[in-house]
């Protein structure tokens, strides 16, 4: 209310009904006017807003319409649609062609230049941290045995980072292949497990 300071509880905004033409169906949906009020709050036109699990992109829409610059992002590909469709269908003031929508992973910036994932230095590095012991059976082996491994694959937004390498014994490596530590874990408990 005018010339009454806003509260921590807010009862003036209503939930989105189930008749609101702003609703998508998307089951935590926001109303556009409580987004409204916090991003007025929280920053000036021209900032950036970050929404980090956009769903059905009330965030983005809110922050377009208040002359702010946004990145929306969500694991769900619906996410995508939505923002696609509510500011493409007016809600927002840009057309399709503005919006960037991406499904690949982005390659990291912020790492510095990194030595080849698999040189000589980060081998004995690796060797070194982990005793000589391979990270899936355990066993100790000599250098040469090893294969330097993705803890987390290239194909699945695993990096280079020495952070995110490991040293495996041949034969683990290509059990686990370019799947997850968990796949290779599974496995061997199989094995053990006599299956």
């Amino acid at each position: 209310m005018p010339g009454k300071r806003l509260q921590n509880v807010w009862t003036d905004i209503g939930r989105v009904a189930n008749t609101s033409a702003e609703r998508v169906g998307y089951p935590t949906q926001k109303p556009l006017a409580l987004l409204n009020r916090i991003i007025r709050a929280s920053s000036d036109p021209g900032d950036m807003v970050l929404d980090p699990f956009c769903g059905c992109a009330t965030t983005c829409v809110s922050a377009e319409n208040l002359g702010r610059q946004w990145v929306g992002i969500d694991l769900s590909p619906k996410a995508g649609d939505l923002v696609l469709e509510r500011l493409g269908a007016g809600e927002g003031a840009i057309r399709r062609s503005d919006v960037i929508l991406r499904d690949d992973i982005p390659d990291r910036t912020d790492l510095g230049p990194l030595p080849r994932y698999n040189s000589p230095d980060v081998k004995r590095q690796l060797y070194g941290q982990q005793e000589g012991n391979c990270a899936g059976c355990d066993g100790h082996f000599e250098a040469r045995h090893f294969e330097v491994d993705h803890i987390i694959a290239r194909s699945r937004g695993g990096t280079d980072h020495p952070s995110n390498l490991q040293l495996l014994c041949g034969h683990r490596n290509r059990v686990k292949g370019d799947r997850g530590m968990e796949y290779l874990a599974g496995k061997l408990q199989l094995a053990a497990a006599g299956g």
